[in-house]
């Protein structure tokens, strides 16, 4: 839709190259034209004033009180953050004051009027809380302005507004935090056009304002705390077990490593060749150890072009590490002793920046998770034995055993797909507890090494797959390192082919295996599945800072206008 320079002010969400605004009468048409009110559930305190008092136009009041306006910071020695003020003054005795001046930089999150000479105003800053207290009497003392300012702040200023303090760090009588004796009317840097919404009831208005639902939901902003706080865990671990991280291609020929489907795109430099995003970093990770480097890693994205659902997105984000001459049991104890760590690190913090997540499992500071074998534990659940599964025929009879048991059969009834259909019924479910799920059949992992399993008289591969609250979280093995091996495994993948399954020989990463690839064993985990079972979240979306696939496209679309209620802006508007 075009917009005419004459009347574009009338829809500028329509337009998208409209340069900001500064006149208030522009505000006020923004404001007046894409609000729909109450149409979204949301409520509000309606900022400084009672809620019952209708809120004249924000950006009038703002300019006429000269604070309409966005100053460049200025550097001061005398400010810290709002986390480094508590720690530094938390010590201080009940009624001491320091004499010390600080400066403190933050949202306004709550302001508290005492008669016509007293407020109170909460900041937060990066999750932590800092009061400041404004004694009109002391103000006097040392502005001939004191009253007015102080009578402007308390009809201009609001929730949401972000302000400088500054004063003297002091320890109130009842409390167990410091605040700040301000010794001057805090200094606006950025003020709020709207109004802070307590709640937000309604999901779209929610989902496609993700800041404001980071400003308004505790748990939304903490969740994306704890995600940044469990990928330092695993790189930390990393690190301190000897490995380097690296970064490896996200757009290449094909896409490899996993068996999936990828993005199809072009690149300006090859019009005519087709191009792949990457579904997993595993070959290229790989090469790299072939290369000499004997411990690497890498966390990052990567794509599948397949549905969203509750555990399932698009674009994720995975981690992966290769480690030289380590076997599945060293793997199996890596990942046990990486929960257990992440599990302790989170726990630390739910006193301060993660205070209201859910408690940690006390299965994940275990740091030994129990093991059931994939092969017996499927013939257990269906009361007989499976067939030989290396045989011509073992699709066929895997299909029968379907029939027979009246288990649902795949869309495509390859010989991996059942066998994982079978997992997803009689396995998974015995999976609440951590527990690792050992020795698949061969078939259903090409990249892994393999062997004759004795006890069960089955080709099965040195893999193992974590599984938490039915979930799977990580998944390791012992790489196939021959190159006749791996080619073997990936013709036989290749007739597995599917609608989702976009396997094929890779004769690079063959060829690259010829110069010879030591001993490796490999990890790989869902790191958006493991923030979700750390912060107690059931669906992937939550997680994601800016939600799945679908509400990332939707944020291309003008979105429905977060406000309060009637009173407080369309009424004001009006006049």
């Amino acid at each position: 839709m075009s917009c005419s320079n004459s009347f574009r002010f009338l829809r500028p969400y329509l337009c998208r190259n409209l340069p900001a605004a500064r006149k208030s009468a522009y505000l006020r048409f923004f404001s007046t034209t894409k609000c729909r009110l109450d149409e979204h559930g949301i409520k509000s305190d309606g900022g400084l004033k009672h809620k019952s008092v209708p809120d004249p136009d924000r950006a009038e009041r703002l300019e006429s009180a000269g604070l309409l306006k966005w100053p460049r910071i200025q550097r001061d020695v005398d400010a810290i953050s709002a986390k480094e003020f508590n720690r530094r003054y938390k010590s201080l005795n009940p009624k001491e004051t320091s004499e010390n001046n600080v400066i403190v930089r933050g949202r306004v999150a709550k302001v508290r009027l005492l008669g016509k000479g007293l407020a109170f105003l909460d900041i937060v800053e990066d999750g932590y809380t800092v009061q400041g207290m404004l004694n009109l009497k002391a103000l006097e003392a040392s502005s001939p302005t004191a009253e007015k300012d102080f009578e402007r702040l308390r009809y201009i200023c609001r929730v949401g507004d972000i302000v400088s303090l500054r004063g003297r760090p002091y320890m109130p009588a009842r409390t167990k935090s410091p605040s700040i004796n301000c010794d001057g009317i805090p200094q606006f840097l950025s003020p709020t056009l709207h109004i802070t919404p307590d709640t937000i009831q309604d999901k779209e208005a929610l989902i496609r304002n993700r800041h404001l639902d980071l400003l308004v939901n505790a748990k939304s902003a903490q969740v994306v705390r704890a995600r940044s706080y469990i990928i330092q865990a695993i790189r930390a671990f990393l690190l301190n077990d000897d490995f380097i991280e690296v970064q490896t291609p996200m757009i290449a020929d094909t896409a490899g490593g996993a068996v999936a489907k990828s993005f199809k795109t072009y690149a300006t430099e090859f019009p005519d060749k087709e191009l792949a995003l990457r579904i997993a970093p595993e070959l290229w990770l790989k090469r790299l150890i072939i290369g000499g480097m004997a411990r690497v890693f890498e966390i990052g994205p990567a794509f599948r072009n397949e549905g969203i659902d509750a555990t399932h997105n698009p674009e994720f984000t995975t981690c992966e590490f290769y480690k030289s001459f380590a076997d599945l049991e060293q793997l199996i104890e890596m990942t046990e002793h990486m929960i257990a760590g992440i599990a302790t690190r989170l726990t630390s913090l739910r006193a301060s920046s993660l205070s209201v997540l859910p408690e940690i499992p006390a299965s994940l500071h275990m740091g030994t998770f129990q093991r059931i074998e994939f092969i017996p534990a499927i013939e257990e659940g269906l009361g007989e034995k499976l067939p030989d599964l290396a045989a011509d025929d073992a699709t066929s009879k895997l299909i029968s055993l379907f029939d027979k048991h009246s288990i649902p059969t795949p869309s495509s009834p390859t010989l991996p797909r059942l066998l994982d259909k079978l997992g997803t019924t009689y396995i998974e479910p015995q999976c609440e507890a951590p527990t690792f799920i050992m020795y698949h059949p061969a078939c259903m992992a090409p990249l892994a090494k393999s062997f004759h399993h004795p006890g069960i008289n089955q080709n099965v591969s040195a893999r193992a797959e974590l599984f938490i609250q039915q979930r799977e979280i990580a998944n390791m093995y012992e790489e196939e390192n021959s190159p006749i091996e791996q080619r073997t495994k990936m013709e036989l993948q290749a007739r597995y082919r599917d609608a989702e399954n976009d396997a094929h020989v890779d004769q690079g990463y063959i060829e690259a295996l010829e110069w010879g690839l030591p001993p490796t064993g490999g990890w790989g985990c869902g790191v958006d599945r493991l923030v979700m079972l750390f912060t107690g979240c059931t669906r992937i979306a939550d997680v994601l800072p800016f939600g799945n696939l679908r509400n990332v496209v939707n944020l291309g679309s003008p979105a429905p206008r977060t406000s309060t209620s009637k009173s407080s802006l369309t009424e004001t508007m009006k006049g």
